[in-house]
């Protein structure tokens, strides 16, 4: 008989109380929060105290609910909007015991809308990703027991898509005692799906239940009779400390079976059953069995009314348990409550030195976007990480130009031993470098454009990886040591420093003389400093100014800017308006630095500053403006204005929020999203951009360097061509090349142009065939860390192909994260075509506009062959089955990939 099957009526039972019942933190340790509530507030029925997030959370904003139905604490909710990627709640929990912690999502303003966001559970010694995917109208409470080494638990909610804001209605902590629910320890996290109180009336939780545990009960069980007791159950044996009012309530059946059946989403997990026999004068007996064999049994209640608990583990293929009556038990089986819970997979936190390091750095820049764990689900800003072989996170670049990072260098920094790039340059740091020799695997270390002082340490030059060293325009003084001097492999630039010498002699030369030179012009100096402070302030640059260094920069002011009619002209001021003194770093490129910037109109755009060490320089600056100011199409990024004022070159674009098509190939979590399908309409975006430049454009323009770091997305997966630094025009319409000096990016280069130094159209059509194959394979175009024959992606691709058969091999080249979800004559038509586009003679590559052509057909097949797969899996099919129409207990983690 399956009597599980009532539980249809839970969902019912349970929305019912959630108008009357208030879901509450007892006062002795535990926490509960109404997030965005306004006021904090005391449940009469349980003296409960609710209190406001302020306390606990600085972003966000409050919505209130206009359902009066729901319970105070669930008619407001917080919401974390863009911008804003990971929004963090920091809560107080007790070290090395275990805590229960529940949380809620209610929101009133997403309609039939499936939301996608996720949150995290961060401790010191655990991490754990969640997703939220469920009808968002409906309540959703996720429960968890877990174990912190240390004191403070985050709980941070993950934007994963442009259109859904992440947002949270409660979070509730409660403390347990020591030994409950042993199955968790320190790493390890509980998820619970259910808590049934079989044969109860009412939900039962605090006060009857000391910790606040939620235990829902079944009705109308039909063929089952509700048992109930008013004697005192024994349940101080039960490590879980099961509350005695619930044992006292359980259901029982005249027939020889209970039969517990569920899906397959529910299996995979561990349960927790408790019984205790309410009727003394029986002898019930009865032997459990998961899918027919037996688990336990024969189990045999003392009359004692005491408690038992059992723990069964339910493997990947289990559907179901079954109670059965025992041949000499005067009574059915009995059941009075359970639980189901699994055990989530969980992450290691970074190291602890390594966050050490990093706060202690903080302390000097105060990055909002520094909280939680540095490298989980969103690492903080300008920090990467990589799990070593002892899967340890570790952090291995810091990248924190322009910060208005002030003080001292922490000596902490030294135990960032993964280290591999350090840029801690354009800043207000000062005082002298600490010993970092511990940072063996540095190889580059930007601290230009500070106020360090002090000799160059000799722990410097024992950095024997070290390649790049840059400490231009600080207040460095003494010998600069030999060895970093007459090292070839390392680019050591120190200019700027005045009193830095390369010899001891010069050294004293230039001190008497700076005496002297001191005594006579401390006035003039005095005074024409007071004069330009004055002109500064005038001007309002002085904020942006004082941290940049000019005094090896030409002035740019005077450049004549062609088509300046065509384009916008902005000054430096409304550049550090709109970039907030260029705060947001997203990018870096050969010109330099782009910063992310709005507009006073409210329009986002990026900003390219150029960089002291630019290898394009003013030739690219005019040549962008020179082109785009007269160019427009729908695939190619949009040049809005340019800054030139004093002695900074800017350029000013639309802002493409989706990334660099690169960006999106190589990250694992964007590139899981994106389809073949998708990955298809970008490199069509790209090609009809390109197509536009070689025929719609006179005379012709030759983009020179066609790689997918230069193809932008929007939010939208659409693709636009940018960087035209390199462009260039051919003056002559009839002329088949241009005589240029080579330039371009290695991998995407086309070897033609390269050894007769002829551009030509089709050298972009080679780059764009390494564009495709990239796309197709999901690797570089070059990987030194391949075998030799692999290290070339076209020498690699190359064997596949075979342009007159079937190329039934093909698919081994296919970039995995697919998945198999790809037409394969769409596949292949792609791959001949990249390996036409990269032939080595010119008169075999197609044209762009065939290119266009050959990729539309390619769309074809996956709209006419392609079958759409839709993979939903998770716990809602489990709820279903119990009734859970409108209503997620506790919703688990499920997956879509909806094409």
């Amino acid at each position: 008989m399956e009597v599980m099957r009532s539980l249809k009526y839970l969902a019912t039972v349970t929305l019912i109380l959630l108008s009357t019942l208030n879901f509450a933190v007892a006062q002795p340790g535990f926490i509960s929060i109404d997030c965005g509530g306004k006021t904090s507030r005391i449940v009469a029925e349980n003296n409960i105290r609710w209190v406001t997030d302020d306390n606990y959370t600085e972003d966000g904003y409050s919505v209130q609910l206009n359902d009066t139905s729901l319970p105070f604490y669930l008619q407001s909710y917080r919401v974390f909007p863009k911008p804003l990627n990971k929004s963090c709640y920091h809560l107080p929990v007790p070290p090395n015991l275990p805590f229960l912690l529940r949380l809620s999502f209610v929101s009133g303003n997403y309609s039939n809308q499936i939301p996608d966001f996720k949150y995290t559970i961060e401790t010191q010694d655990m991490l754990a990703l969640r997703n939220i995917t469920n009808q968002i109208k409906a309540p959703i409470f996720q429960e968890m027991i877990l174990v912190s080494g240390g004191g403070v638990l985050h709980v941070c909610l993950i934007r994963t898509s442009e259109d859904v804001d992440p947002f949270i209605t409660s979070i509730e902590l409660r403390n347990l005692q020591q030994g409950m629910y042993e199955q968790v320890s320190a790493g390890k996290m509980l998820y619970f799906g259910m808590r049934i109180n079989a044969g109860a009336e009412d939900v039962v939780r605090f006060p009857e239940d000391p910790f606040d545990r939620l235990w829902v009960p079944l009705s109308n069980i039909k063929g089952a009779e509700k048992l109930t007791l008013k004697e005192q159950i024994f349940t101080n044996n039960t490590a879980n400390l099961i509350p005695t009012i619930v044992m006292q309530t359980a259901i029982s059946t005249e027939e020889d079976t209970i039969e517990i059946q569920f899906s397959r989403n529910v299996s995979n997990s561990s349960w927790l059953m408790y019984f205790a026999e309410l009727e003394p004068s029986e002898s019930r007996i009865f032997t459990v069995l998961i899918d027919n064999q037996i688990q336990k049994g024969p189990i045999k209640f003392e009359r004692n009314y005491s408690a038992t608990e059992l723990d069964f583990e339910l493997k990947e293929e289990t559907s179901s348990f079954t109670l059965v009556k025992a041949f000499n038990s005067t009574r059915g089986p009995l059941i009075n409550a359970f639980e189901m819970y699994q055990i989530v997979s969980t992450s290691p936190a970074t190291s602890s030195t390594d966050v050490e390091a990093l706060s202690d750095l903080n302390e000097t820049s105060h990055l909002k976007s520094w909280i939680s764990d540095p490298c989980f689900a969103v690492p903080w800003e300008g920090i990467r990480c990589n799990n070593t072989s002892n899967n340890i996170v570790r952090v291995s670049e810091i990248n924190l130009s322009r910060r208005n990072l002030r003080g001292m260098i922490p000596p902490t920094l030294s135990q960032l031993t993964e280290l591999i790039h350090m840029s801690l340059d354009n800043n207000y740091l000062t005082g002298q470098l600490p010993d970092l020799s511990n940072l063996t695997k540095l190889q580059t270390l930007y601290i230009q454009n500070n106020n360090l002082s002090g000799e160059i340490p000799n722990w410097i030059f024992q950095l024997h990886n070290l390649k790049e060293l840059s400490i231009e325009n600080n207040d460095f003084s003494g010998v600069i040591p030999k060895q970093l001097l007459t090292k070839p492999s390392l680019n050591f630039q120190y200019g700027g420093n005045k009193n830095l010498c390369t010899k001891k002699e010069d050294c004293t030369s230039k001190s008497h003389t700076m005496g002297v030179v001191l005594g006579v012009s401390l006035p003039i100096i005095f005074i024409l400093t007071f004069l330009l402070v004055i002109m500064l302030y005038r001007k309002k640059y002085l904020t942006f100014l004082t941290h940049r260094t000019i005094s090896q920069k030409a002035d740019f002011s005077m450049v004549l800017v062609p088509n300046s009619s065509k384009s916008c002209s902005y000054t430096l001021e409304e550049m550090v308006t709109a970039t907030e003194n260029f705060s947001h770093k997203i990018g870096q490129g050969g010109f330099g630095l782009v910063f992310l910037g709005t507009l006073k109109q409210g329009k986002q755009i990026a900003v390219k500053v150029m960089s002291l060490f630019s290898k394009q320089g003013v030739a690219q600056f005019l040549n962008e403006v020179e082109l785009l100011s007269r160019i427009h199409h729908r695939n190619l990024v949009s040049l809005l204005g340019y800054c030139n004022e004093t002695r900074d070159l800017m350029l000013v674009y639309e802002y493409m929020s989706g990334g660099s098509l690169s960006d999106n190939i190589y990250d694992e979590e964007k590139n899981s999203k994106l389809t073949w399908r998708i990955k298809l309409k970008i490199a069509l975006d790209a090609a009809q951009g390109l197509e536009y430049l070689h025929l719609g454009c006179t005379p012709k323009i030759i983009h020179r360097d066609v790689k997918t770091a230069n193809i932008l997305l929007d939010a939208n997966f659409n693709g636009k061509l940018a960087d035209f630094g390199l462009s260039r025009v051919s003056i002559d319409g009839e002329a088949s090349h241009v005589t240029t000096t080579v330039k371009g990016t290695a991998g995407y280069l086309d070897p033609k142009y390269y050894s007769t130094q002829m551009l030509t159209e089709k050298s972009d059509v080679y780059s764009f065939g390494v564009v495709l194959l990239e796309i197709i394979c999901g690797r570089r175009p070059i990987d030194l860390k391949l075998s030799q024959d692999k290290i070339l992606l076209i020498d690699w691709v190359t064997p596949y192909v075979h342009l007159n058969n079937e190329m039934e091999e093909v698919t081994e080249i296919v970039d995995k994260n697919f998945d198999g979800k790809y037409n394969v004559e769409s596949i292949k038509h792609m791959v001949k075509l990249g390996i036409r586009c990269v032939a080595g003679e010119l008169s075999f590559r197609p044209t762009m506009t065939e290119v266009v052509g050959e990729i539309k057909e390619a769309l074809k097949f996956e709209e006419e062959n392609n079958e759409e797969i839709v993979a939903i899996v998770g716990h809602r099919d489990t709820h279903s089955n119990l009734g859970l129409k409108n209503y997620s207990y506790m919703e688990e983690e499920t997956s879509s990939d909806i094409e």
